[in-house]
């Protein structure tokens, strides 16, 4: 019996499983605008009212896509941001139902920080050309 053939077999399940998934993104990225997507990282971390930390998250921002959301986290008051794209964002804090509650920019390469209230979403935007 060759020991190599289920590795072989699931190596070649996980290449499908990996092309698959490329086309997926490649879809979904060719449904929106390329031009207007910045490239690069942000980084985003809630603190509560005495400073602790309530959680971090990093997005990655790729061609295509213009708007990502972060949920503002329970016992969350400020939303701290920092810009690594290669362009300004712009920042909406929404209520559940949608209302703005504020917005702001930060510039590439800039922090910002922003107060929030709990299970509001803060939705990051790049701008169009």
């Amino acid at each position: 019996m060759d020991s190599g053939t289920g590795r072989t077999c699931g190596r070649r399940i996980a290449a499908a499983a990996g092309a698959a998934l490329l086309a997926a993104l490649g879809a979904v990225a060719a449904t929106t605008s390329p031009a207007a997507a910045a490239t690069g990282d942000v980084l985003i971390v809630q603190k509560g009212s005495t400073g602790n930390l309530v959680s971090t998250q990093t997005f990655v921002f790729i061609k295509g896509v213009t708007e990502q959301g972060d949920g503002v986290q329970v016992g969350a008051t400020q939303f701290a941001v920092t810009n690594l794209t290669d362009r300004t964002l712009t920042l909406t804090e929404k209520t559940p139902a949608g209302a703005v509650v504020h917005s702001g920019t930060a510039a590439s390469g800039s922090d910002g920080t922003f107060a929030v209230t709990g299970g509001d979403t803060v939705f990051l935007t790049v701008p169009a050309n």
